[in-house]
């Protein structure tokens, strides 16, 4: 998918103007990812990791507008921050991160008091919480497993807003929970080499049904 730029104040950009050119990119978007899901999941719920290879390439902008615009379309959707060192989803829909992933993934709390509900209909978060001194550790628990399979059974649709995967493992990591894979590279500012990366993690299987927007 291709999806343009545009000045706007936060990244609701499909809630806010759903008829400008952006939310008709995301449109297509939804569209595309019909045909890369993995062939296994082609009935019930999907789960999309959106990921890049540094910060500052508009995944977060990315998997908020593909959520809302799965979310308008009445599917009900999730938005979960699995960034861990860098939260970030939570600001544009003015709800706090005291709590999250993290506060589950130790136990510390249940899964009904992390989902957040957002001004979107069908549009629940849940963030990623306070930053812990171990975030590879805890997104290979077998504990995030168990919450993603219950996920899916109360959800059409779930987006995972990951760290950059030039950066850190901890996207790779997560791939084996996902139908697709969308990696977002910025014009004039992702770095050439960093495709070559994807390229030999694509060709020694690291990486699968993974596509660029």
């Amino acid at each position: 998918g291709i999806i343009g730029q545009m000045e706007h104040d936060n990244n609701l950009v499909v809630y806010e103007t759903p008829r400008s050119a952006i939310a008709e990119s995301f449109r297509g978007l939804r569209s595309s990812l019909h045909f890369m899901y993995n062939q296994e999941s082609q009935h019930g719920s999907k789960t999309i990791m959106v990921t890049s290879s540094v910060s500052g390439e508009g995944k977060t902008f990315t998997s908020i507008n593909l959520a809302t615009i799965f979310a308008l379309s009445g599917k009900r959707t999730l938005l979960m921050g699995l960034d861990l060192r860098k939260p970030k989803i939570f600001g544009d829909f003015n709800i706090k991160n005291d709590v999250g992933v993290v506060n589950y993934l130790i136990g510390q709390e249940a899964l009904e008091t992390i989902i957040q509900k957002t001004e979107v209909d069908y549009l629940d978060i849940i963030t990623s919480g306070p930053v812990p001194p171990n975030p590879s550790e805890l997104l290979l628990s077998e504990k995030l497993n168990e919450l993603i399979s219950v996920l899916k059974t109360k959800y059409d649709y779930i987006i995972l807003d990951t760290p950059p995967v030039g950066l850190v493992a901890d996207a790779l990591e997560l791939l084996d929970y996902v139908d697709a894979s969308l990696y977002v590279v910025r014009q004039d500012y992702t770095k050439r080499d960093m495709l070559n990366f994807v390229n030999e993690k694509y060709k020694t299987k690291q990486i699968k049904n993974i596509s660029l927007i």
